[in-house]
């Protein structure tokens, strides 16, 4: 997450403007200059603005895309060449091209060619011969700088013999001049690359690491007493003394942090082994899929007390259901919404009986992006303190590299050439100590989804990376031929078997639950009736001829006769026993029990009588005592024991989980379209929208209006949340009033009603 604009870094009075002078272009009137293609293009890139209510306004839309929320989700797109430009612009401000190729040590074109790229995705804008960043990204960079003061500051302080051995020290004119001709020059040599890059390249490895130390001070002096490698970089000027005391001036320790040069898109080796469309591992990682959750359905994954599906149940879903890697299709359910935690562990949701009847194309679409966009690896969970079970969430990158690393080796491109290069390709992210299990989980998991074969992207894996930020319909659309429809066969025989080669019907795979065991499964499964697999199905109310019927109807055969035999014989002693369901007696004196017996108004609790003083009701205790105080009786409720139970002192009502509702989208050529007609529709303000303008003074006025839209609409906003203590926290809410300075929400963090004060909000996104 981005941080807030630190202290010492004025904000500028309009949306994207870092001078904030008179006539200044900002990032809004950028985008009024784009025409409609190339601005839907934009969107395009940054899809997380198109979610509604979307900006009214081009200034709105600036705000936006220079959110916090919204530049951190576009930041990991960022390559190293691109990180090395912003961090260059942010930290020298170079005032034209030819300076911003100079301090990246690279020619004008290959600078401008990561200039464009930011530019493309509105992290970046150009005016003139200089390059502009958004606020908040801008300050994200030039927050490493510090407290480091300008080689001005620092030399204006400094005696004149200082300053000239400072000039002398990095190559300059004559020792001669006066003071303010010596600090020009030590200015303008201290903000040359070539002069601090050859003064560093001639330093001691030990006098290298000090300078390095002094960086991560940002600014402050470091502890204890001026030593040998400290003279040093004295004496290579990189340092200016101020009286016995040496300083690293603003301008060398921007250019140090800088760190890098812009060396273009390094030449990945194109993937050797043959083209391959990915359907076989597609298709067979619906059918883990299908067989997981379908077992899940009549058996639930059994949860940790903590949550999450430990190792030993995981084990046992691999050896039974002959799924590899279950973690892996537990994460990818849940992320799906297909799979989730009830009371007696993880189980299929209502979606999944509508996913499941869906085409394979479909189905894959939505599995496949929604484990393209998993923060964490499902096969590799381990941590310092063991592994954290799935589908729990966990703190990783592993998401990052995963969609880096399938985007470079894109285009016939090879993973393992890809990888060598993940630095570049991921440099806000790649650590040394995970990156390599995290680029082997991500391969590992994009095969057994059909994303990746051998050493390269199959045809759907590189359909999943050029439909990345869109929905799963368009995957589906533009996949439907690499995926055609496929029915399983079902072939019932005559030793009470079924055989299901491929992946059955729905109708088929909820019927062989209900009616059969399974032996083994497979490429082939193997399913038993037996007298007890029969009866169960007749317990959830087949009857004997709808389980005929229906047997036939997948199969498109009639039943073995063994098979027939069976089910007419579970049928005919079936439910020749009964046992009726008692939730509560009522007992009372024999006239008593016979006055309720008769009275009219208790017809509804069914009420049936055991003994001349005991009444039974299949309803429950609460309900019945309540029907007979309605009716002018006067219960008491006991316990198991016969103790009589008090009511409870009158407590407010529980607090209930408020439903998510996803946001609606609007495509990126309407909504350009729209800005930049000239007239864009202006929509009148809410009370709301006032209300929080006069409090939240601090909100820019496209978060004010995603607050106002939450609370009047009833929608969910994600906001970055400061407590009375200082801590901070990042939690989707469901704003449902403003009072005074205070909002009253759902915290879908905590599952509960929360109140947060307006000023502790540092800023509010879509969630969508």
């Amino acid at each position: 997450m981005l941080p807030d604009v630190p202290d010492g870094i004025r904000v500028a009075s309009r949306p994207g403007d870092r001078d904030g002078g008179i006539g200044a272009v900002t990032f809004a009137d950028h985008l009024a200059r784009l025409d409609v293609a190339a601005l839907a293009a934009l969107l395009e890139q940054r899809r997380d603005v198109l979610v509604e209510p979307v900006p009214r306004s081009l200034d709105q839309l600036a705000l936006r895309l220079g959110g916090a929320d919204s530049l951190s989700r576009a930041l990991p797109s960022m390559d190293r060449d691109e990180t090395v430009v912003a961090r260059a612009v942010a930290l020298l401000e170079p005032p034209d091209r030819a300076a911003l190729a100079r301090w990246v040590q690279a020619s004008e074109e290959l600078a401008g060619e990561a200039v464009d790229r930011l530019c493309a995705r509105g992290l970046a804008w150009r005016e003139g011969g200089r390059v502009e960043l958004p606020l908040r990204l801008a300050a994200h960079f030039a927050g490493e700088l510090g407290d480091f003061r300008s080689v001005r500051r620092i030399a204006g302080q400094a005696r004149v013999e200082q300053v000239r051995d400072a000039v002398a020290a990095l190559g300059g004119g004559p020792a001669g001049g006066t003071k303010p001709a010596l600090v020009q020059e030590l200015e303008r040599l201290v903000t040359d690359p070539a002069v601090v890059v050859a003064a560093t390249e001639r330093l001691s490895p030990a006098a290298d690491r000090h300078l390095r130390l002094l960086l991560d001070a940002r600014g402050f002096s470091l502890p204890g007493r001026v030593g040998p490698t400290a003279v040093e970089l004295v004496d290579a000027g990189l340092l200016v003394a101020v009286g016995h005391l040496p300083e690293l001036p603003r301008e060398i320790a921007a250019m140090l942090l800088v760190d890098g040069a812009v060396t273009g898109r390094p030449a990945v080796d194109a993937a050797t082994g043959p083209v391959d469309d990915g359907r076989a591992g597609a298709e067979a990682a619906l059918l883990a899929l299908v067989t997981l959750l379908d077992d899940a359905r009549t058996r639930p994954i059994a949860a940790l007390k903590k949550g999450g599906v430990g190792a030993r149940e995981r084990a046992r879903l691999a050896k039974s259901l002959k799924v590899e890697e279950p973690a892996l299709w537990i994460d990818v359910a849940h992320a799906a919404g297909l799979l989730a935690a009830g009371p007696g562990g993880y189980a299929p949701t209502a979606a999944y009986d509508r996913w499941r009847d869906e085409e394979p194309v479909a189905r894959w679409a939505g599995v496949v992006q929604a484990w393209h966009a998993l923060d964490l690896a499902p096969t590799s969970r381990e941590i310092d303190d063991g592994e954290v079970a799935p589908p729990l969430p966990m703190h990783s990158g592993a998401g990052i590299l995963r969609r880096s690393l399938l985007r470079a080796a894109a285009g016939g491109g090879s993973l393992r050439s890809a990888a060598e290069h993940l630095g570049w390709f991921c440099p806000l992210h790649v650590d040394v100590r995970y990156a390599g299990r995290e680029a082997v989980a991500a391969v590992r998991e994009a095969t057994a989804l059909g994303v990746v074969t051998g050493d390269r992207l199959t045809a759907l894996g590189e359909l999943l990376v050029a439909t990345a930020g869109t929905d799963a319909a368009e995957l589906a659309r533009r996949a439907a031929g690499l995926l055609p429809e496929s029915r399983g066969l079902l072939v019932l025989q005559s030793d009470l078997t079924a055989v299901v080669s491929g992946q059955p019907t729905a109708a088929a795979a909820r019927l062989l639950a209900a009616c059969a065991v399974a032996e083994s499964r497979g490429a082939a499964a193997i399913w038993r009736f037996t007298p007890a697999s029969v009866r169960s199905a007749m317990d959830a109310g087949w009857s004997a001829d709808e389980l005929r019927t229906d047997l036939a109807a997948v199969t498109g055969q009639e039943l073995p006769q063994p098979l027939d035999y069976l089910i007419s014989d579970v049928a005919r002693r079936h439910g020749s026993v009964r046992v009726r369901g008692v939730r509560c007696c009522v007992t009372g004196s024999e006239s008593e029990i016979a006055e309720l017996r008769h009275t009219r108004a208790l017809r509804p609790l069914r009420l049936a009588q055991l003994a001349p003083t005991v009444l039974t009701s299949p309803n429950e205790p609460d309900d019945v005592v309540a029907k007979l105080r309605a009716a002018g009786f006067s219960p008491m409720p006991e316990d198991a024991d016969g103790a009589v139970v008090l009511a409870p002192r009158a407590a407010g009502p529980a607090p209930e989980p408020a439903p998510r509702a996803p946001r609606r989208r609007i495509a990126p050529a309407d909504l350009a379209a729209r800005l930049l007609s000239g007239d864009p529709p202006e929509q009148a303000l809410s009370a709301t929208h006032h209300e929080l303008a006069r409090v939240a003074t601090h909100l820019d006025d496209g978060e004010l209006a995603l607050l106002a839209d939450a609370v009047d609409h009833g929608r969910d906003v994600r906001i970055r949340y400061r407590n009375a203590a200082g801590n901070h926290s990042t939690r989707d809410i469901r704003p449902h009033h403003v009072y005074d300075r205070w909002l009253s929400a759902w915290c879908h963090l905590r599952d509960d009603e929360r109140e947060f004060r307006l000023g502790g909000i540092e800023f509010v996104a879509p969630v969508g």
